[in-house]
């Protein structure tokens, strides 16, 4: 009897241990969604801090943003409040579409389709592309590092 109880709660625990594990946080389509909508919103002309603040909501303090065509790393959510605001004020227009989702345990990657129109050395610029992004999550869903390339 005494080795029933034992047998008992080791499974318990080791169920208890599973449990936890696959009920770990896991990007979904919406959360993804989400972030794409407010990305786009932090890039139009007419921007608010509250749409910046909403998009800097889906990453950590710390958030590690990598640009491959440009070779470049940036460190944290400063690079990003700096960044966005002089973006903005050179955007005519802009629209972000997903092509596609690939979710991973605690990746995923989006395909995304870009079209705009913007200010750059007294010209207008029109840009249509598509990036691939890598977005890695934390256990509260929160991006820690983007990967960004131009295809």
């Amino acid at each position: 009897n005494n080795m029933n109880k034992k047998f008992s709660i080791i499974f318990l625990l080791s169920s208890f241990v599973l449990f936890t594990i696959s009920a770990q946080a896991q990007p979904s389509v919406d959360l993804v969604n989400a972030f794409i909508t407010a990305s786009e919103r932090t890039r139009q002309p007419d921007m608010k801090n509250e749409d910046l603040e909403g998009y800097l909501a889906f990453m950590s303090d710390e958030v590690i943003d990598y640009h491959a065509a440009y070779g470049r790393t940036f460190t944290g959510k400063e690079h990003f409040r700096k960044g966005i605001v002089k973006k903005a004020a050179s955007m005519i227009s802009l629209a972000e579409n997903i092509e596609s989702i690939v979710l991973g345990s605690t990746t995923a990657v989006v395909v995304v389709n870009e079209d705009s129109t913007y200010h750059k050395n007294g010209a207008i610029k029109h840009f249509k592309g598509r990036t691939i992004l890598v977005l890695e999550f934390d256990e509260q869903d929160l991006i820690t590092h983007m990967s960004r390339y131009l295809d």
